[in-house]
């Protein structure tokens, strides 16, 4: 089989895991509605970015979910470092500026470029996924998953470690009402850890698009934030997620649950806005540990379909 048939046959499975994930990204568990669908490429005609939106930049927005309330009163009204730059010259334990720092025991940082789904000319630039991480989106008349993009992003993320086949980050976009991600492929629970725990951490980066930190103005409201949540069993139609709201620099989401019967996981990467704001959240360099009983754990090597691009 060829790569990208086999990348294809791999693609298609994934989606039909990907229809059963829950959507809210909230510190909370629960089934949405309407249920997530699954992306797919390509979404050239029309393309993906700016058809059909329900706001304008500017418009108010009628019902801010608690969230997002959360997310602009976390920064107290911090506006861009300087006008235009969305990501802080900064230096933390993590990362400066666009650069993130290497971390151990990580399972997918979205390296290499090759195992793009773009990159081997199976979907378009805004519908790409990685290795068995698929995208997906809320689409309920007011968030839009037409005008939501996916993809891979060779800057934030590698930053000064920028080659062109080399490093890459995920990028989840939109400049109208948004409610999307990638999710894992499914995950076992590795012998011995059965009824344990699971932790996982992603790192991620919140584009800062407060330039003036009027509340209601244009790009003034920090109202769009980042999510992790993880299934305690993949078919389930339940998730715990935990929610970030640090922007301009590269920051952490660690989110740990029980296993209780589950026999696997799966792990989802999320961004969502209630406005029409330019918003770009970046994820990075997600590692899983599952710990037992007794409080040992192990990391796991590899959460990827690695398969796809041999």
């Amino acid at each position: 089989m060829t790569r990208n048939k086999k990348v294809q046959l791999i693609f298609a499975l994934v989606m039909v895991a990907v229809l059963m994930f829950p959507s809210v990204a909230m510190a909370q568990t629960g089934p949405s509605v309407p249920p997530p669908i699954a992306i797919k490429g390509p979404r050239l005609k029309p393309p993906a970015i700016g058809k059909g939106g329900v706001l304008l930049p500017g418009d108010t927005v009628n019902v801010v979910p608690a969230p997002s309330l959360e997310a602009n009163a976390a920064d107290g009204g911090r506006t861009q470092e300087k006008y235009g730059r969305g990501v802080r010259q900064t230096i933390t334990g993590i990362g400066a500026g666009i650069t993130l720092y290497d971390s151990p025991n990580v399972c997918n940082d979205f390296n290499p470029i090759k195992g793009w789904a773009a990159y081997n000319a199976v979907s378009d630039v805004w519908t790409d996924w990685y290795m068995g991480w698929a995208p997906f989106a809320i689409d309920n008349g007011y968030y839009q998953a037409k005008n939501t993009t996916f993809s891979m992003e060779r800057v934030v993320g590698p930053g000064n470690r920028y080659k062109k086949d080399a490093e890459a980050s995920v990028k989840i976009a939109s400049n109208q009402p948004y409610a999307g991600g990638f999710g894992s492929p499914i995950i076992p629970v590795p012998a011995g850890y059965e009824g344990g725990k699971v932790m996982v951490s992603v790192k991620y980066l919140i584009w800062d698009h407060d330039t003036h930190g009027k509340p209601g103005g244009p790009d003034g409201d920090d109202y769009d934030w980042a999510s992790l949540g993880v299934k305690a069993g993949a078919a389930s139609d339940s998730a715990t997620y935990v929610n970030g709201y640090i922007r301009g620099e590269w920051a952490e989401l660690t989110n740990t649950i029980d296993l209780g019967h589950a026999k696997d996981v799966m792990v989802l990467i999320q961004g969502q806005s209630p406005g029409a704001l330019n918003s770009n959240i970046y994820f990075d360099d997600v590692q899983i540990a599952f710990i037992d009983a007794s409080g040992s754990g192990k990391w796991l090597k590899d959460c990827t379909l690695a398969e796809a691009v041999k």
